[in-house]
């Protein structure tokens, strides 16, 4: 396996040191103009980033970033329309956003300028409601485990280094803090771009689906945990919780951007869009793509995965019903609804086989009774289901067992059936609400629904 490599930026203000070199450091568009003084050369790239900053139609999308290392924020979709006499509208909807506010969109108008420093500086002079919170040391969010710290704020800039500078996209670096921060031409209206990164974020993420398969085309394997934040873990293994370093990144129509350039082996990325099928998200070249962890979905989810009776052997249609008999005779109103695969609901919860059962002849009313089996996963996109002696069941099933004395057994004796080991095919590759398992080593292949 190999390790991420994590790019450390060197502070903004020496990347472009000293006006001789600021055209081979930083990246303009239009002619260059080495047959002038140095002096002319700047102020022509002032001028054409001008120019290009007050040209959008729509205005721009500012994808903002705080502090520099590891990351302690989610990345932030702002937006920014500039004039050409100074002026800018900047507009958002983060939390941090004050007098209550938070959440909720908002637009503040404010200075700008673009200055002569070491290189071309774009500089937000005077307070704006939205952007000013990420800079002011003064931590109007403090609290004991607050991560933003009176002093030190929340490291953000207001002063940008132009590292770049194309018609569709400039690219800043934070003058103190460093990171960066990057400009793109909005190709909707803001509200409309809210809404479509919105939708897209609810579409590969959820309180359930929030960790991820990253794989590069060496089949070099790591995990994205915590996505849905907006700031995630590397790992190289979810279950050990073994932390590599954070990172943050914005969401987009089309999938998600990180704070900055990094690697997975051989293989870099920075922007992630969702593929045509809709089965993961690939970066810039598609060496690298992001994968939902479904499998964790369903042993994890807090709802039953029900298999789909029409696809039972004739044993285990035999079972099935010899199952349903044995619950009738603790209660004659009650009758087996389905057998799935999850977590059983009563007490002593057990993760494995369970039985979801009516207890009441209106059938309004359901409850279940579940038996432990071990799940692991072999290999990515498979499962492997066993059924262990030492496999405990959970207390409604001891309950019911005391006038169901075969409950038990006959579980059991279902659960043998599908022990093996299976390829999984969900039915949603982000939020699947069933999918195929399709054994390959013992077990019956099945649908969960």
């Amino acid at each position: 396996m190999k390790k991420i490599h994590l790019n450390k930026f060197l502070l903004a203000g020496m990347v472009c040191c000293g006006i001789a070199s600021l055209f081979t450091s930083c990246r303009f568009e239009e002619d260059d103009y080495f047959d002038e003084s140095a002096s002319l050369r700047v102020e022509h790239a002032i001028d054409q980033i001008q120019t290009n900053l007050s040209s959008a139609e729509n205005g721009w999308v500012m994808q903002y970033f705080c502090g520099t290392g590891v990351a302690q924020f989610e990345g932030f979709n702002l937006f920014a329309k500039f004039d050409k006499n100074g002026k800018v509208t900047v507009a958002g909807n983060h939390r941090y956003l004050r007098d209550g506010n938070a959440n909720k969109y908002t637009e503040a108008t404010s200075l700008y300028s673009l200055l002569l420093e070491d290189g071309p500086v774009l500089a937000f002079n005077t307070w704006n409601d939205v952007l000013t919170p990420f800079v002011d040391p003064v931590a109007y969010y403090a609290a004991p485990n607050s991560l933003v710290k009176d002093g030190q704020g929340m490291q953000g800039d207001h002063n940008f280094v132009v590292m770049s500078n194309t018609e569709n996209e400039i690219i800043l670096r934070g003058e103190r803090h460093s990171a960066e921060v990057r400009l793109v031409k909005c190709d909707r209206s803001w509200a409309d771009y809210i809404a479509d990164t919105e939708t897209m974020k609810k579409s590969i993420t959820n309180s359930s689906i929030n960790d991820y398969y990253v794989i590069n085309n060496a089949n070099d394997t790591l995990y994205f945990s915590g996505l849905r934040n907006g700031r995630f873990r590397y790992t190289e293994d979810l279950q050990k919780g073994v932390k590599l370093d954070s990172l943050a990144c914005v969401f987009t129509p089309n999938g998600f951007r990180t704070e900055h350039t990094d690697s997975i082996g051989s293989c870099k990325f920075h922007e992630f869009t969702l593929s045509e099928d809709k089965t993961c998200l690939k970066n810039e070249d598609g060496t690298v793509k992001v994968e939902a962890r479904w499998d964790t979905y369903v042993v994890n989810h807090t709802a039953v995965w029900k298999m789909d009776a029409t696809l039972f052997t004739a044993e285990q249609a035999v079972l099935f019903s010899q199952i349903d008999e044995e619950l009738k005779k603790h209660n004659a109103n009650w009758s087996l609804e389905s057998i799935g695969i999850g977590k059983s609901s009563g007490s002593n919860t057990v993760v494995g086989l369970v039985l979801t059962f009516y207890t009441n002849t209106a059938k309004t009313k359901t409850n279940t009774a579940g038996l432990a089996m071990t799940m692991a996963r072999p290999a990515y996109g498979q499962m492997t289901i066993n059924c262990t002696a030492e496999d405990k069941i959970d207390k409604n099933m001891e309950t019911i067992k005391k006038k169901a004395t075969n409950l038990e057994q006959l579980s059991r004796d279902f659960a043998a059936l599908i022990s093996g080991t299976y390829k999984m095919t969900p039915d949603n590759y982000f939020l699947p609400t069933g999918g195929q398992f399709e054994a390959i080593n013992g077990g019956t292949t099945f649908k969960l629904n």
